[in-house]
C-alpha cells in the first residue's frame, strides 16, 4: 500500500479474515494486490469495490484470484446512502 500523505504507512500489509474476525499486520511477503490508502479507504466505506478500482486502472492484482476474494472480504451487506433533502443537506 502507498500513502503519499504520510509515507510512513507506505508498506505491506497481511489482511487474514474469517467469520469470526480479522486481523491486519506488516509483512515482508510479496504483495498480492498494489494500492494506494485512497483505494484502501473507498473499499473500506463501500462506495465501491476493489473490482471495480482494479478495471479503473486504480488497483493492480500481482497473485491471481486475490482480487476477486479482497473485493468480496471488503463487501458489505448494505450500500452507503445518502438522502439528502432538507435535512441533509446537498453540499
Amino acid at each position: 500500500m502507498r500513502d503519499d500523505f504520510c509515507p510512513w504507512n507506505t508498506r505491506r500489509y497481511r489482511l487474514l479474515a474469517d467469520g469470526g474476525g480479522a486481523a491486519c499486520a506488516p509483512t515482508t511477503a510479496p504483495a498480492d494486490l498494489r494500492l494506494t490508502v485512497a483505494e484502501l479507504g473507498a473499499a473500506f466505506l463501500g462506495g465501491t469495490t476493489l473490482a471495480t478500482l482494479a478495471a479503473a486502472g486504480r488497483v493492480e492484482e500481482t497473485r491471481p484470484g486475490a482480487l476477486a476474494r479482497a473485493s468480496a472480504a471488503f463487501r458489505g451487506e448494505r450500500e452507503p446512502w445518502y438522502p439528502g433533502g432538507w435535512a441533509f443537506p446537498l453540499y
